[in-house]
């Protein structure tokens, strides 16, 4: 005998309550959300936290636009990290616009040979061309990627040199050093042949 069971109602959560400061981190971060699994319903948990927040609907369409404004930095973001990946895997010399630490921004043609993690933060490890070395490029500093079409060559990465290192003003205030991490290298398929 096919028995099935009665379908229950959709629970919903209990109130939540959330400082000013609180909501505006969930907004952000439901805004940053790039589109993929649950984008809608990341969409309408959005809506529901903007109405909470604010509740003259024009100030509401004004903070909406701003937290597309968010979402449309994200997309940009994963669209300059999926076209550093592939130039990896592809081996495709790159053309960046990078911007160093001091907000200088310069562009460089690169040889792309792996993506690494060390601390916070992700390094596409690259020849330059300007430089005639191995560069470490902070991902989130890479403002514009264009792929050339041209096959870059596997370098000798012996002279990867040290993943930079994190470190915390404070840290350098107090005059303190900070536990190295140990660099964690991730390479992409189709890596170092």
């Amino acid at each position: 005998m096919n028995r099935t069971e009665p379908r229950r109602p959709t629970a919903s959560l209990p109130p939540v309550t959330l400082t000013p400061e609180q909501a505006a981190a969930v907004a952000v971060a439901l805004a940053a959300q790039p589109p993929g699994p649950y984008a809608a319903d990341g969409h309408a948990a959005l809506q529901k936290v903007l109405d909470v927040l604010e509740p003259d609907a024009n100030r509401r369409g004004q903070l909406l636009a701003t937290s597309m404004g968010v979402s449309a930095e994200a997309g940009r973001t994963a669209g300059v990290r999926a076209a550093v990946e592939e130039a990896v895997t592809r081996s495709r010399v790159l053309l960046l616009e990078y911007r160093d630490g001091r907000g200088s921004t310069t562009r460089r043609e690169v040889e792309p040979q792996l993506l690494a993690r060390s601390g916070r933060h992700w390094f596409l490890v690259a020849w330059c061309r300007e430089r005639e070395a191995v560069r470490w490029f902070r991902e989130d500093r890479i403002e514009s990627v264009d792929p050339t079409g041209e096959t870059a060559p596997r370098r000798d990465l012996a002279d990867l040199g040290v993943p930079p290192v994190d470190r915390h003003p404070a840290g350098r205030a107090l005059d303190r050093k900070p536990a190295p991490a140990p660099p964690r290298l991730v390479v992409l398929p189709g890596g170092l042949s």
